[in-house]
């Protein structure tokens, strides 16, 4: 696939159909991913992959710990976050007021949230989990190589046919995924990928978000 084509045509899928992506399928991804840039060549990335077995165990834990409302603790760096700008709040509060319209969810109403917030802690009924670490010698500088390694896993899936979606809420239970998938102690939990193919039945797909135009983002001089 032209990168153009995936760049464009790529979306967050909050829904995926339980089929599994072959370990070929997955290699190539990674093995596209790993030419990522980074600062001075230093590759800070680890990458964990749950599939199968381990995967459906992952996920037995989420749910479980979803409906007995244990809070999350994620170790990305920066976390918790300041308050937002407002721009980007009113953003953030856009995207998820959408989502609730599109699924009839009532705000005001305390179990329709929680079988909103249900799609997440489902993991989204994500076949496959990429899990990316680095070491926790490492500065926060480092997660913008991380982005950028993250980005190129999305952008590859896609060319092999594949939907994602990058989410902290993937990696908001550090324990099990340390256990399950042997992360070592020396290094940081830092974002999580869900691979796999969008479930068309469910209208959560359907949706899709505005991006801010040229004009209004970029300043050009000169040119």
């Amino acid at each position: 696939m032209d990168v153009i084509k995936a760049i464009i045509e790529r979306y967050s899928v909050r829904d995926f159909k339980s089929d599994s992506i072959s370990k070929e399928t997955l290699e190539k991804i990674l093995e596209a991913a790993l030419q990522s840039p980074s600062a001075g060549n230093s590759q800070p990335w680890q990458i964990f992959v749950a599939g199968g077995a381990v995967m459906e165990k992952i996920k037995q834990v989420y749910f479980d710990r979803f409906e007995r409302e244990v809070p999350n603790k994620p170790e990305m760096p920066g976390l918790p976050m300041p308050q937002w700008p407002q721009a980007q709040q009113d953003r953030m509060k856009k995207i998820i007021s959408d989502r609730q319209k599109l699924l009839g969810v009532n705000p005001q109403n305390s179990a329709e949230l929680k079988k909103y917030r249900e799609i997440s802690g489902r993991m989204f009924h994500a076949p496959v989990l990429v899990v990316i670490c680095m070491d926790k010698a490492l500065s926060t500088f480092s997660a913008f190589d991380l982005g950028m390694v993250s980005q190129t896993i999305l952008l590859a899936a896609r060319g092999y046919g594949i939907d994602s979606i990058v989410s902290a809420s993937l990696v908001s239970q550090p324990d099990i995924l340390r256990q399950e998938l042997a992360i070592p102690d020396n290094l940081v939990v830092v974002i999580g990928i869900a691979l796999g193919y969008q479930n068309p039945a469910h209208i959560i797909n359907t949706y899709r978000t505005t991006r801010r135009p040229l004009h209004e983002v970029v300043t050009f001089k000169g040119i």
